[in-house]
């Protein structure tokens, strides 16, 4: 309390530092200090583990990447400006829709297609069947989990010659599309075009010629090819091929996922009705173009 010019004013007392205990200052301070330091760790160390982790779940699902298609008349091949179209083509649109990265589309011949996973030169190939009786670890690529539907394989003979019996198949001159010799038991020789398999038969210059339904009944409409024999040869899965290794269990998961996202919308049903169907009860020999 202090008077002055007979006024009484309240002045905070004068605190000797003899009164205050530094060391508990000091103690305090530290605490403060460390706290703080762990407070700052802890902040960056989650907003790293945070990124981290995006970046280790995202890196493979959402990266680009390159489909392969064998060029397939009707699945896919090149409309008249040279764009790629056809009902794989839409395929990969579709996939492309629903995954989160970018997929790249590139046309080439089957076994060219196929190769070009085995060399890393594509992430992924379609289209190919899944043979049961092949084993996975014999070939030098994988399968994508999730198959995109079934297709129907035809053997095509010559109508002018009796019918050939399926134990017979082996003794026979059987051709198929280069890149599917290795999915049947008995030895089969490849052609680079279905047209080229067909007109052999045809011509009565090879036995048989088995290949999906719809690619080679175009064709024959296309062509009125009449003196020819259809005979449902097997129905396989039809899948997308990927690259073994490293990368298979992320490839796989992103694809198979994107798959399952156009099944569940439905949008993978009306594509591939446009692709494969069931076998279909017609004969071109039959038939009066």
């Amino acid at each position: 309390m202090i008077r002055r010019a007979g006024l009484m004013l309240d002045c905070p007392a004068v605190v000797d530092s003899r009164d205050v205990d530094v060391s508990k200052l000091l103690t305090m301070k530290a605490k403060i200090l460390a706290a703080t330091r762990v407070t700052v760790v802890f902040a960056v160390l989650t907003v790293m583990l945070t990124l981290l982790m995006a970046i280790c779940s995202t890196e493979l699902r959402a990266r680009d990447l390159r489909a392969s298609l064998a060029i397939i008349p009707v699945h896919a091949e090149k409309d008249s400006d040279g764009n790629p179209t056809g009902g794989f083509v839409e395929l990969i649109r579709a996939l492309d829709r629903v995954y989160e990265g970018k997929i790249s589309i590139e046309l080439a011949p089957f076994s060219r297609s196929l190769a070009n996973v085995v060399r890393g030169k594509a992430d992924l190939h379609l289209p190919l069947i899944r043979h049961p009786h092949i084993p996975l670890d014999t070939l030098g690529f994988a399968y994508a989990s999730e198959p995109v539907t079934q297709v129907t394989f035809v053997l095509y003979t010559n109508a002018d010659r009796p019918a050939i019996e399926r134990d017979r198949l082996s003794a026979m001159r059987i051709e198929t599309l280069r890149g599917h010799e290795q999915f049947f038991a008995f030895d089969v020789k490849s052609v680079s075009r279905i047209s080229q398999g067909i007109d052999k038969v045809v011509k009565g210059r090879s036995d048989g010629f088995i290949m999906e339904q719809e690619a080679v009944d175009a064709y024959v409409r296309t062509g009125k090819l009449w003196n020819l024999r259809r005979t449902l040869f097997a129905v396989w899965d039809s899948c997308i091929v990927i690259p073994k290794g490293d990368e298979y269990a992320d490839i796989d998961r992103a694809i198979s996922e994107s798959l399952r996202r156009l099944k569940a919308n439905g949008e993978l049903e009306k594509i591939v009705a446009s692709i494969h169907r069931p076998y279909e009860q017609w004969q071109p020999y039959e038939t009066n173009w």
